[in-house]
């Protein structure tokens, strides 16, 4: 058996993020419930994940207010992942909040889209080397906790016992979180962020890809940018011209441009305001549904185009603050109460609750690719008189990473200050 316990630890990728989630709680009683072992597993997966899209969109709204200067960068489906973890151990309504605000369905069919995107995920890792995608789950639960079997049955490459009274607890998880993000995010928590836990969910992630027409570093040079109209920053602007994915969408106020990571099975999506200054980006924010998120990331609805994009090369470390007020305002309220939360399917607890959840996040953005000097590849761009598309990021921009076969979401962010972004 592994572990169990709820928080974000952060996830190494061109975006890398980790969610962790710290129950502090009391041992009690608990009324004997299971999921599993009367379910029926033979029911047929639904494999409609568009509702990580949604809930993504929605937490970002929560995170991120549009009118904010600050850059902004997380995984939603980081924080999707661990807390559908905490998922499988709630019962009653802590349960029916979980199961709406995550759009999924009863947990036995949630476990199986859990397991089969986990192991579409490790399938396709083993047949390329085009890019590295990861994602390592662990549930902490303290020896204390008397786990009910059919769930440690379940769960049991995610459960891990170990001693939340010693102070090493802390080392075993930033271990854990350090070792699973290339080293990209450590530190994740504290011994006396731990004091009082008896469980942690902790999901890391972690993305590295190079360009499938990378940026000529020869063409880089120091160019403005426009925090504001008035605000002017000189930035190091990385130049591509090429034929790419372009799109024109009024709807939301904005102009998309697609830059494919090598294999194109991964890329990463600019919306660039179609009005300056930040009124703009507010426009573009609070046009921007889940729906025409996804219609703006269609290939189907993108035009191969000569564009000339400008890009900042960035890096951001981002500790997402406010995450537990957020989660409420969605409408997960029961499983931050000790008066409220159910984990009795994990076993015979009360007086259980989450009381910390911490996010944090990782993105180099680079000629090569995303994060850095992985895998170098120079490629020239061809250049000709055909005249091209202007796509120049030199004011605040939304950025998200994209798996095009599932059209997963994996990461989502917002440049805006040059100044945090080294």
């Amino acid at each position: 058996m592994h572990a169990v316990n709820g928080e974000h630890p952060p996830i190494p990728e061109m975006r890398l993020t980790v969610t962790l989630a710290v129950l502090a709680a009391a041992l009690g009683l608990a009324r004997p419930q299971c999921f599993s072992t009367r379910d029926d597993f033979s029911v047929k997966i639904n494999n409609d994940i568009s509702g990580i899209t949604d809930f993504g969109l929605e937490l970002y709204r929560q995170l991120a207010p549009p009118q904010s200067s600050e850059n902004f960068f997380f995984s939603p489906y980081s924080i999707w992942t661990a807390f559908t973890l905490a998922y499988f151990s709630t019962g009653g309504e802590t349960a029916a909040q979980l199961r709406r605000a995550l759009r999924v369905d009863d947990q036995v069919a949630t476990l199986k889209l859990w397991r089969a995107l986990e192991a579409m995920y490790e399938r396709r890792q083993a047949a390329t080397t085009d890019y590295t995608f990861r994602t390592a789950n662990r549930h902490y639960v303290d020896r204390r906790l008397d786990v009910r079997p059919c769930i440690a049955e379940l769960l049991r490459a995610e459960l891990e016992a170990i001693d939340f009274r010693d102070v090493s607890a802390a080392g075993t998880i930033n271990r854990f979180a350090f070792e699973k993000t290339n080293g990209k995010i450590s530190d994740v928590v504290s011994t006396r962020e731990l004091e009082r836990a008896v469980m942690a969910i902790v999901n890391a992630a972690y993305f590295k890809s190079t360009w499938q027409m990378q940026f000529d570093p020869e063409y880089t040079q120091p160019m403005p940018f426009y925090a504001t109209p008035e605000q002017l920053h000189t930035v190091p602007m990385m130049v591509l011209d090429s034929s790419l994915n372009y799109g024109d969408f009024s709807q939301i106020a904005a102009r998309v441009v697609e830059l494919p990571y090598k294999g194109k099975t991964m890329s990463m999506f600019i919306f660039l305001p179609s009005e300056e200054g930040p009124g703009g980006f507010t426009k573009m924010v609070s046009r921007l549904s889940a729906n025409n998120l996804r219609a703006a990331t269609n290939a189907e609805l993108l035009n191969k185009r000569l564009v000339e994009v400008q890009l900042p090369r960035f890096k951001l470390n981002v500790k997402v603050k406010g995450l537990i007020p957020a989660l409420m305002n969605i409408g997960i309220t029961d499983i931050f109460s000790y008066d409220k939360a159910n984990f009795t399917t994990l076993g015979p607890l009360r007086d259980v609750a989450v009381r910390t959840v911490i996010h944090k996040a990782f993105v180099e953005v680079n000629e090569e690719g995303t994060e850095a000097a992985a895998v170098t590849v120079a490629i020239a761009p061809v250049r000709s008189f055909i005249p091209r598309i202007p796509f120049y990021c030199n004011r605040p921009f939304l950025f998200l990473i994209r798996d095009n076969d599932t059209r997963n979401i994996l990461f989502m962010g917002a440049y805006k200050d040059p100044t945090t972004a080294t």
